[in-house]
């Protein structure tokens, strides 16, 4: 079923990237590299905190106009196992058998590979006067990370997402994206597929400098687990051309979400 669903999905992708134009707009980027440094404390409804430390590589290239490819490949420290990171965000893991994902009687702390994944997005509609721009993407988590050691489950996810930007007025961005995420099962254990969303605006204050602020949602991928929900604010600064610095604050609103999280994102675009 996994292996139907990419093929489905990489076919729709190839169809529509055969419309793409092969030239590429010289004044945009084509390379694209950064890096994240993501730390977040929750007890996610467990009663014990489990702290994470999420850091991405991420590779993006453009090889045809609107059309990007990116791999990302993340390194885990997590304090605590009383939750796996899926394609589609946390799942925690319960009190009652779930195979793989029955919450431990211990507190461990593991470090290593994440899942690795791998992007593609195509701008289907430009932004214009009253149009937004509107982007969607199919993403694959490959089961990379180290199931045993609950840095992962073991399973391949696929998401299917589109991302709508909208200039609104002055200074003013909007923005809008939802995905579906597919989520593989291990053996023996139970876990719904996530349907996502996040809603949010960023204000350019001055040339280099913006604030942004978001409110994300998903429903749960556990049995039992609350639905993630979370308030999401930062700020953007352009110190040249090909390189920004990216600082936000993120703050649980339900018990599927961390309790609070910082980041910190450098992004190079050449």
């Amino acid at each position: 079923m996994t292996r139907r669903r990419v093929q489905l999905a990489l076919l729709g992708l190839v169809l529509a990237v055969v419309g793409v134009r092969p030239a590429l707009a010289q004044d945009e980027p084509r390379i694209s590299f950064s890096t994240t440094v993501d730390y977040s404390v929750g007890d996610y409804g467990t009663g014990k905190d489990t702290t994470l430390l999420y850091v991405p590589f991420t590779l993006g290239v453009r090889p045809f106009d609107r059309f990007w490819l990116s791999v990302t490949v993340p390194y885990l420290y997590q304090t605590g196992q009383n939750i796996v990171l899926t394609g589609g965000g946390v799942a925690v893991k319960g009190k009652k058998s779930n195979g793989k994902l029955t919450r431990p009687t211990t507190s461990t702390t593991e470090s290593g590979l994440g899942d690795v994944l791998a992007k593609a997005s195509l701008v289907v509609v430009e932004e214009k006067d009253f149009i937004p721009e509107i982007t969607p993407y199919f993403k694959v988590k490959f089961p990379t990370a180290d199931r045993d050691r609950g840095l992962g489950t073991g399973e391949f996810d696929e998401t299917l997402g589109v991302d709508v930007s909208k200039l609104l007025v002055g200074s003013l961005f909007g923005y809008l994206e939802l995905a579906y995420t597919f989520i593989g099962e291990p053996s023996g254990t139970t876990l719904h597929n996530t349907f996502g969303w996040s809603v949010g605006a960023a204000y350019a204050i001055a040339q280099p400098f913006s604030v942004f602020a978001f409110l994300e949602g998903a429903t749960a991928i556990a049995p039992g687990q609350d639905d993630p929900l979370d308030i999401r604010v930062g700020a953007e600064y352009r110190v040249i051309k090909a390189l920004k610095l990216t600082g936000t604050v993120t703050r649980g609103l339900s018990n599927g979400s961390a309790d609070w999280g910082v980041s910190g994102t450098l992004t190079l675009r050449f």
